[in-house]
């Protein structure tokens, strides 16, 4: 059994009967990993008494892909063991969509890569920002093969997911796609 952490909140952006959305926040991990158990959005899941797909026999039960701790965003964790299976199919098949923004340093190459669409991309100084699609829900594995490092000093943001079912197809997002504007930013006098 996970330790309890009571100071621990996830929003969640979507549940239903099957599978859920939750917003992981910036420095959670998504899984209980070596000695630390605590402080993950799977253990904040738990506490809020949700069910969860293999909670009885797995310290990741129920994700369907992975952020870094270091990145933000939506995840999509099954419900039902056979909720699991079928969303971790689809993600190997490459069904399941993720739209990231990501912040880059300038000065930071990127690799073209069959696996991320790029929608829109801007410098904005010593960053740039890119809006990109791409069939990963692992952004280690992005930053790997987009920006040659899986630890690549970049910030993630995965804002909407789309989860195509039998029924239909689920598209939540933290807010709609729209172009990054064309501004200058700049360093207040102090």
């Amino acid at each position: 059994m996970l330790p309890v952490d009571p100071q621990l909140h996830v929003d969640l952006w979507y549940e239903g009967p099957t599978f859920l959305i939750a917003d992981k926040p910036q420095e959670m991990a998504v899984h209980p990993t070596g000695d630390s158990a605590v402080g993950t959005l799977v253990n904040g899941l738990l506490q809020a008494n949700r069910w969860l797909a293999e909670m009885e026999t797995s310290r990741s039960p129920g994700v369907i892909h992975l952020l870094r701790p270091q990145d933000r965003g939506l995840t999509l964790i099954a419900k039902s063991d056979e909720m699991a299976e079928q969303l971790r199919q689809s993600h190997q098949e490459g069904a399941l969509r993720f739209s990231y923004r990501v912040q880059v340093p300038s000065s930071h190459t990127v690799t073209p890569c069959s696996a991320v669409s790029l929608f829109d991309s801007h410098p904005y100084g010593e960053i740039t920002v890119y809006d990109l699609d791409s069939p990963w829900g692992d952004t280690a594995r992005i930053a790997a093969d987009w920006l040659g490092d899986p630890n690549a000093s970049a910030n993630f943001i995965c804002y909407q997911i789309t989860v195509p079912t039998p029924a239909k197809s689920f598209q939540i997002g933290l807010g709609r796609r729209i172009l990054l504007p064309d501004i200058d930013l700049y360093t207040a006098p102090t």
